[in-house]
């Protein structure tokens, strides 16, 4: 997309971005995998920012390879902190404001980072569409002073993936993600093992189709959830029975597939 295509509206917003970061002492961003931390350290890194990544069990390995190839892409100065979330009780036991508690352990420790390296704000990829999702790990962030510059400009998810394309930012298409947990019900305690087995499932189910696949794991019971354009790809014989055939080894009982199709957050509370 060329800048002529951009509205006025947009570019007004691009400029705010650009004007909020600029205003900031030395910006460093917490950079997931993801299109919006990417443009976020893109645009962070020409006010002298850096960036950092949280590794841990919650997180796929695959984002932790993105944030990585998005940082030596950009030739951003770039830091990795690992969390052990399982060791905080309200994530172990995977209560309805788990990821207040998880954001909160991490950031605090990615706020120290960016203290002791001489970076005097952090900021993060939240954007005006967040604010319709059940987010309580945003709250833990902006409680610990965070700022979020597409959030405070209004630049929505569509605003943020076309800039990311004319930048030719390698996640600009790349489907949203969120950490293993968000597969598993609130209340199922988390572990090691079956944050690797749905981690696992959702290798086999992503390599069948190229758009947004989750795996939810209801106990013994494997929920595929994808795009609906896509669902009839996993009725076919020979995709069925090997999915069916490879979740069965991974230790589930039932293998199923969302007729609703892919939705973020399914398992978040109705709020």
């Amino acid at each position: 997309m060329s800048i002529e295509t951009v509205s006025p509206e947009e570019l007004a917003i691009r400029e705010r971005v650009d004007a909020i970061l600029a205003s900031l002492d030395r910006p460093m961003v917490a950079l997931s995998g993801g299109v919006d931390s990417a443009l976020l350290a893109a645009r962070a890194m020409r006010v002298g920012g850096a960036a950092a990544t949280l590794t841990g069990k919650l997180y796929p390995a695959t984002e932790l390879e993105r944030a990585r190839a998005t940082a030596e892409h950009l030739g951003i100065r770039y830091f990795e902190i690992t969390v052990n979330q399982l060791a905080v009780p309200e994530v172990q036991r995977n209560e309805p404001d788990r990821c207040y508690h998880c954001r909160r352990a991490g950031m605090t420790q990615l706020l120290d980072l960016a203290r002791r390296e001489g970076y005097g704000q952090v900021v993060d990829g939240d954007n005006a569409d967040d604010a319709d999702d059940y987010r309580p790990g945003v709250r833990a962030m902006r409680e610990l002073g965070f700022r979020g510059p597409f959030r405070e400009a209004g630049m929505t998810k569509a605003m943020i993936r076309r800039w990311a394309a004319e930048l030719g930012l390698p996640t600009a298409r790349v489907p949203a993600a969120a950490c293993l947990a968000t597969r598993i019900p609130f209340g199922t305690p988390l572990s090691d093992e079956a944050l690797r087995r749905v981690e696992r499932a959702e290798a086999v189910v992503a390599a069948v189709v190229p758009g947004r696949v989750r795996v939810r794991d209801l106990g013994g019971v494997a929920c595929i959830e994808t795009d609906a354009v896509d669902i009839a790809v996993f009725l076919r014989d020979e995709v069925r029975n090997d999915v069916v055939k490879k979740l069965s080894a991974l230790g589930y009982k039932r293998v199923t597939i969302d007729l609703a199709g892919y939705r973020m957050g399914s398992l978040n509370p109705v709020v």
